[in-house]
């Protein structure tokens, strides 16, 4: 690989911007947010922020980590999980000092008044062996000032990132990472290990002692983690439909216009001046895998009805117990945009009216080349129309429920 022609901890930062861009959606992960001190000065590595908190992450990676022997690798990585947590421990003291901002990739310049409320400090520091930092505990404590505090790999970071692909999900997963014991909590690498046996103990480290406990544990049961793993590859697989959708979302349909009338029209965002579209990632991105994992699968379903029409129009609602909204999924083929906004606009009152609910987000698969999504206005009211439509469209559809409580 020929090598960056930029440092490799900037190297790195960009890498660690790119992959949690997918799961998390580009729009909610800003690297290297800035304030003037006179001088611009970074505040801290990256920021991910979820409706109205965030997770601080600070960084340290290696300029030649295959040089290092096995007791200089422990060396720097001790020294500078200590170093990246110097910057999270300046955030959570002083979130309000001054104005904030990042430059965003897809954003622009994004200002920030203040850090939003801080739910987690992550401290990475690479290292391709597992590393003790129980000697330097003093200085790596797992709480400051109320926020917790947790230390890894970059590499086993990333690995969770990837495999549980929304922030609930991965602060789910480093809450219950928390009952361990300590001398767990301060050991960099090997976390796969602990996360084969959290999907193996049903997101659960309960019983667990640690990793050499967890190894044994999953090794003793390795059909079962085969099977577990196999489950929660599929649930990607489906998450990233929506995923993918969220992302798509952030560019716009140069020929969106195209056979929409002013009414219509009228609803989108002028050109220059999109902002709603984050509003609809939100979410998106408000979801814990399994959640997201059903939604994409009912719109796969849906699109898959269709695929082999020529013309063609299918729907299905999908909604998730204790929250407020309904999931409208419309796959269509060869409809003009009249027709399947007339469509839409019957279907997402049915739905709302039929499973009560005060929300209706739609999701349109248009000839497997666009989507199309639509929020319901926040004061919609169904009307009598609506609870007709609803009981003629989703009162004899089948129902299926899923569990989406564990992975």
């Amino acid at each position: 690989m020929e090598r960056p022609k930029i440092t490799r901890t900037e190297w790195a930062e960009l890498q660690v911007e790119e992959l949690l861009s997918i799961p998390f959606v580009s729009e909610f992960v800003f690297r290297s947010p800035k304030h003037n001190d006179p001088d611009e000065k970074e505040v801290i590595d990256h920021l991910v922020i979820h409706g109205d908190k965030c997770i601080l992450l600070s960084q340290k990676a290696q300029e030649e980590p295959d040089k290092r022997t096995a007791e200089r690798n422990d060396l720097w990585v001790l020294k500078n999980m200590q170093n990246a947590l110097k910057p999270i421990r300046g955030v959570i003291r002083n979130p309000d000092d001054r104005p904030k901002w990042c430059e965003h990739p897809r954003r622009g310049r994004v200002e920030f008044d203040s850090i939003p409320s801080i739910i987690h400090g992550i401290a990475l520091a690479e290292t391709w062996r597992p590393v003790d930092l129980s000697s330097a505990a003093a200085e790596l404590p797992l709480e400051y000032m109320g926020v917790p505090l947790t230390y890894l790999s970059i590499n086993d970071f990333l690995n969770l990132a990837v495999q549980l692909r929304t922030v609930p999900e991965l602060l789910e997963y480093l809450s219950a990472r928390r009952t361990l014991p300590e001398a767990s909590l301060r050991r960099l690498g090997d976390e796969w290990t602990l996360y084969e046996f959290y999907l193996l103990n049903g997101s659960s480290f309960i019983g667990c002692t640690g990793h050499e406990d967890a190894g044994q544990k999953s090794l003793a049961s390795a059909d079962a983690v085969a099977e577990a793993l196999e489950r929660n590859a599929e649930h990607r697989c489906y998450s990233g439909l929506l995923e993918y959708v969220a992302d798509c979302l952030a560019v716009r349909d140069p020929d969106y216009a195209q056979g929409l009338n002013e009414h219509l029209l009228a609803l989108f965002d002028p050109d220059g001046e999109r902002k709603n579209y984050i509003l609809l990632q939100e979410i998106l991105v408000d979801m814990r895998l399994r959640e997201r994992a059903e939604l994409g699968r009912a719109f796969h379903s849906v699109s898959e009805r269709v695929s082999g029409q020529g013309d063609g129009l299918s729907f299905q609602a999908s909604h998730i117990d204790g929250k407020d909204r309904v999931f409208l999924f419309v796959a269509a083929r060869n409809r003009s945009k009249a027709e399947i906004s007339e469509a839409i606009h019957t279907l997402t009152g049915a739905a709302m009216a039929h499973f009560e609910k005060g929300s209706c987000l739609v999701i349109v698969d248009r000839d497997g080349k666009h989507y199309d999504l639509a929020l319901t206005r926040p004061d919609y009211q169904p009307t009598a129309d609506d609870e007709s439509a609803g009981r003629k469209y989703f009162g004899n559809l089948r129902m299926r429920s899923v569990d989406v409580s564990v992975l």
